[in-house]
């Protein structure tokens, strides 16, 4: 090394730097030497993944979609805008981008030294995909390239592009090209415009957030720059550019999981992803995800929804939904959302909420009683009062007025002039805080049409909006004793048997123990012989609940619940609008009737073997308190009436189909206690059995 000492420092630099690259040199060249390109039937098969139900039985799989096809057997159109949106220089190329590596280099780099970009192009996207591991370091990317270089010089173009397009990901658990075109648009890739090419090419880059059901104008913008990548190619004309419009693309739906229980599968995918998990790795990780769905209560509650409320091929037909949810600790035991795979979800996400009708009173009494206002405080249940700003409220036109009736009494009927008149003395603000802190979750706020809660909240009509999911939740936390819970699907989430994530459940006090145990035995009255909800009687076991019906019978619902389990039942239209006419009953659907036996009949089944348990007793919460003076009755009453009439006594209970099920293993929260003493209201002055407002 002597010599160096005789050469200035601008020299040895120049000797070392030299040094240094032939030496990368030679690295590079053993490294391309030992590299050799696996076959691509060594592309490891992804696993599907395996939902269970809570006791270990299999639900269905959400499995690898993908069926490979030649390049030929593929339209240009797709290859070119697969092109455009991932490698415009694919056929130019080396395998690699090098102006695209020192780019993502130096932004790695400058975050710390994570890999966060790849630079990555076609060829080594499928090196990537098909022979490597999916982590982000240094080492895999180095064997990427050298994969991609070698693959460059040994393998054709048109292969390297035939093997990507059948290996990538596409979203919708679609894997390759075919099943892609199979699953968004119903043909063949052979046949695919360039329009319908751009939407698949789209969504290569994160086949969730570019899903153009989910995020539609998301998927738009990339879909543009795709047909202005191909026009800038010259694979497009600027003519056919200016006349391309998105195309339509299909609803997506699953034949692993059959009619309503794929609704049960899009809400537990939703749930994991909200847990962090990307939907390839639900689509074809290998998982095994336990869902608390009990297997033969979601059973029960297929056979009971579908039963009363048969498929129709009307134009807006009757439609039903139920959820059941354990109170205490907020498992969902069953979930019906409709009837068809794919279909419309009609008790939780897909709507926007459905008025609850007087399935609010109970919160409004629950307000009451932390007002110290006690179940025994009378008020006025006549017919025709002004309230709280509202003129001419009535119960049902034709039946004649109650007179002073205590507040359990008022619910055991649904009388709205006590309810309306209490939510007006304990404030709607407090009637709407008691029904969040119950479960009623902040997505629906409860503020009507106004854009603030008023009195009308007790009636759950004038735009209060709730879903069958968090009517469930929230009477199961009054069964509860005031625990509230969160609702959730998933239990656990194993990958090659190791835990990977586990449910943490979501609880908190809503309310006394007191206050859940008086408005619990307010709902016991309501099923009880001549309460609005008597056909949701059990059989051998007590229960409580409340109906509700909201203006003109658009919406019917039952929600009631034993110390076991809650359950919310709603019947309503497919479209939206008044259920006359439907399901052989020409009077209108009210909630005593088809949602108290829909609710009868899945309760029967699911409780069936369970021990039978009693509610706590009656707390005594409050004092007999003074209520706000009466208003002069209107002089001339209105013929239409607030939300509601009474269920006709010559209603038939609609046929209910017994389901045969074994027995639900739903363990027990609420700890036994004494069965309460029955209630002996006194009876409304004159009328019928059953003179419920909004029944």
């Amino acid at each position: 090394m002597n010599w160096l000492r005789g050469l200035s420092w601008k020299k040895r630099i120049g000797v070392a730097a030299g040094s240094l690259f032939l030496l990368c040199v030679v690295l590079v060249g053993v490294g391309y030497a030992l590299t050799t390109v696996p076959q691509p039937n060594k592309i490891a098969t992804a696993q599907s993944t395996r939902v269970l139900y809570a006791d270990g039985s299999e639900m269905g799989r959400i499995g690898k979609n993908r069926t490979i096809v030649p390049i030929s057997k593929i339209s240009k159109p797709a290859q070119q805008a697969i092109l455009a949106a991932e490698d415009r220089g694919f056929y130019s190329e080396p395998g690699i981008s090098p102006k695209g590596i020192l780019r993502a280099l130096f932004t790695n780099v400058k975050g710390g030294g994570s890999v966060q970009q790849g630079g990555s192009t076609i060829t080594q996207q499928y090196a990537k995909n098909a022979f490597l591991t999916q982590e982000r370091t240094y080492t895999r990317k180095v064997k990427e390239v050298f994969i991609a270089l070698k693959m460059s010089q040994t393998v054709g173009k048109d292969k390297i592009l035939e093997d990507y397009l059948n290996t990538i990901y596409f979203g919708r658990g679609a894997y390759g090209i075919e099943a892609a075109a199979t699953t968004y648009f119903g043909v063949h890739a052979s046949r695919l415009t360039p329009v319908q090419a751009a939407v698949l090419a789209s969504s290569i880059r994160s086949p969730a957030g570019y899903d153009p059901a989910k995020h539609p104008e998301r998927a738009k913008a990339r879909w543009n720059y795709v047909l202005d990548g191909m026009v800038k190619q010259n694979w497009l004309s600027a003519a056919d550019r200016a006349a391309a419009t998105y195309p339509k693309v299909r609803a997506f739906s699953t034949v692993n999981f059959p009619g309503a229980l794929d609704l049960v599968r899009a809400q537990v995918v939703t749930e994991l992803e909200k847990h962090g998990f990307p939907e390839d790795r639900i689509t074809a990780g290998g998982l095994t995800v336990q869902t608390t769905i009990v297997h033969a209560a979601e059973t029960a509650a297929i056979q009971a929804v579908e039963s009363a409320v048969p498929a129709s091929k009307e134009a807006n037909p009757a439609v039903g939904a139920l959820v059941a949810v354990q109170p205490g600790t907020g498992k969902v035991i069953a979930y019906y959302g409709g009837r068809r795979a794919g279909g419309f979800d009609y008790a939780s996400n897909d709507m926007k909420g459905v008025e609850p009708g007087s399935s609010m009173k109970p919160y409004v009494l629950a307000a009451a009683l932390q007002k110290n206002i006690g179940l025994d405080t009378q008020y006025d249940g006549s017919n025709h009062q002004d309230i709280c700003g509202q003129k001419d409220v009535t119960n049902d036109t034709g039946d004649p007025p109650f007179g002073k009736i205590d507040l359990a009494t008022g619910l055991k009927y649904s009388v709205n002039t006590v309810y309306l008149r209490l939510a007006c003395d304990v404030g709607p603000q407090r009637v709407r805080d008691v029904a969040h802190a119950a479960g009623i979750p902040d997505s629906d706020p409860l503020d009507g049409d106004t854009g603030s809660p008023s009195a009308q909240i007790a009636l759950g009509s004038g735009g209060y909006e709730v879903h069958v999911i968090d009517q469930a939740a929230g009477y199961a936390t009054f069964a509860a004793q005031g625990t509230r819970a969160t609702p959730y699907f998933v239990q656990k989430v194993t990958d090659g048997g190791n835990e990977v994530y586990a449910a943490k459940q979501d609880t908190g006090m809503a309310f006394s123990q007191g206050i859940a145990a008086d408005t619990t035995y307010a709902m016991q009255q309501v099923v009880q012989p001549g309460g609005t909800g008597s056909r949701a009687q059990l059989a051998g076991r007590p229960v409580a609940g409340k109906t509700g019906t909201t203006t003109a019978n658009k919406n019917a619902w039952f929600v009631g619940f034993t110390p076991q389990l809650s359950t919310a039942v709603w019947v309503g239209r497919a479209k939206g609008g008044p259920l006359k006419g439907v399901l052989g009953i020409s009077g209108g659907v009210y909630g005593g009737t088809v949602p108290a036996s829909i609710f009868r009949a899945f309760m029967d089944a699911a409780l069936q073997g369970q021990p039978v348990m009693n509610f706590p007793p009656r707390a005594n919460v409050g004092v007999v308190a003074s209520p706000s003076p009466t208003a002069t009755p209107s002089p001339t009453p209105t013929p239409t009436p607030t939300p509601t009439a009474t269920v006709a006594p010559t209603l038939a209970p609609p046929t209910v189909a017994p389901t045969t099920v074994p027995p639900a293993t739903i363990p027990p929260v609420v700890p036994t206690t004494p069965p309460p003493p029955p209630v002996s209201p006194a009876p409304p002055p004159s009328g019928p059995a059953s003179p419920a407002a909004t029944p």
